[in-house]
């Protein structure tokens, strides 16, 4: 207990531990480790501290953590868990939701909300997805002690739609060098038909603020260039109308690759496209920078901020500048490897250490009553 006589423990919402890993629970994860590794090094700024992990009682998945226990637990159960049970579970401490939902109330919460997509773009997603979770996010803005998001970008978004005002909210970049640590699979290369810099890698998506239809539009712009375009993609794109049908045989779906597939596909990628509208956090873009692949990416949303002036910008309505752009890189081998450098440089400064440490701030201020 402190001086105050609340519990220095650290709870932390672990409903991701339900499903597969996201983008989200990617950072509790992380996050998690650091911690982890952190406490079992002696870490002073974890004296006096404790952290545990609650989950549902049917979660599935585990963490490889040793100092940090992981409690699974049901008081009312199923739909009610997070908004009720978990409310009063960590009750007397100070509880950390990594994934943009928090209790019904909590008195000491810090919550990440990562972006506001679903206001910016709701026709992006389903409308039964858009009444539970956009009031969700809402509640959880106005009830947590802190809001911690990913971006000045972010940031923006959230005041702007009202979810949370600007002095909760403390911004932390996420970190992008999880990827150095899994070794390159090449055999995915011959698995798909692939040459190393003989094509360019973009990763599919059904969400319309993806917009990766002007992709599709720009290889058909390329002419007799015999680059291919390698979507990572759960569905077999080739059956689908529209704007994928112009990229004719140089399409390759991807699919079913492990975390070595992927360092390998962006190492081995000509160029790594994100041709997205919007974005929270430039995650992808990160990744593929940090495996030794150059970007081409939009100058929206998140990504001017996260990346600067180490990657190339294309406008995203304008499929002759995205096949223009992805042709320089083809043509010039020595630009492609200055490109690689800057960006493998400026890839390196977003650690998840640094994001970390950068939470611990805000969570021991919380829990400290500060």
């Amino acid at each position: 207990m402190d001086e105050g006589g609340k519990s220095r423990t650290v709870y932390v919402n672990g409903r991701f531990l339900r499903g597969p890993i996201t983008g989200t629970s990617r950072v509790a994860e992380e996050v998690l480790a650091c911690w982890d590794a952190a406490m079992l090094a002696g870490d002073a700024r974890f004296s006096g501290m404790s952290i545990e992990v609650l989950c549902p009682g049917n979660a599935a998945r585990a963490l490889p953590l040793k100092a940090i226990p992981i409690r699974r637990r049901n008081i009312l159960g199923g739909k009610f868990w997070e908004p009720v049970d978990l409310g009063l579970m960590a009750w007397k401490g100070t509880l950390v939701n990594f994934a943009n939902v928090a209790p019904l109330y909590h008195p000491r919460a810090v919550t990440y909300l990562h972006d506001a997509q679903m206001f910016l773009y709701p026709q992006s997603y389903p409308a039964g997805e858009l009444r539970t979770h956009r009031p969700l996010m809402r509640l959880a803005g106005r009830m947590s002690r802190r809001v911690v998001t990913v971006s000045d970008f972010s940031s923006r978004m959230l005041q702007r739609f009202a979810i949370a005002p600007a002095s909760k909210i403390a911004v932390i970049h996420n970190g992008a060098d999880h990827i150095l640590r899994v070794a390159p699979d090449n055999s995915v290369l011959a698995r798909f038909g692939l040459q190393p810099h003989g094509y360019v890698l973009m990763l599919g998506s059904a969400f319309p603020y993806k917009n990766v239809d002007v992709i599709y539009r720009a290889f058909a712009r390329m002419g007799v260039s015999s680059l291919k375009l390698a979507v990572i993609a759960r569905a077999d794109l080739r059956k689908a109308v529209g704007s994928v049908q112009e990229v004719g045989d140089r399409l390759v779906v991807v699919s079913d690759v492990s975390d070595a597939d992927l360092r390998a596909l962006y190492q081995h990628a000509l160029v790594f496209v994100q041709p997205a509208r919007t974005e929270g956090f430039a995650m992808t873009q990160l990744e593929a920078l940090n495996s030794g692949s150059p970007v081409i990416t939009c100058a929206l949303g998140s990504m001017p901020e996260v990346l600067g002036g180490d990657v190339v910008y294309a406008d995203a309505d304008s499929p002759d500048e995205w096949a223009q752009a992805i042709l320089h890189f083809e043509r010039d081998p020595r630009f492609r490897s200055q490109m690689v450098a800057r960006g493998q440089a400026m890839a390196a400064r977003y650690t998840w250490a640094g994001t970390a440490d950068a939470l611990w701030r805000e969570v021991s201020d919380v829990a400290k009553g500060r």
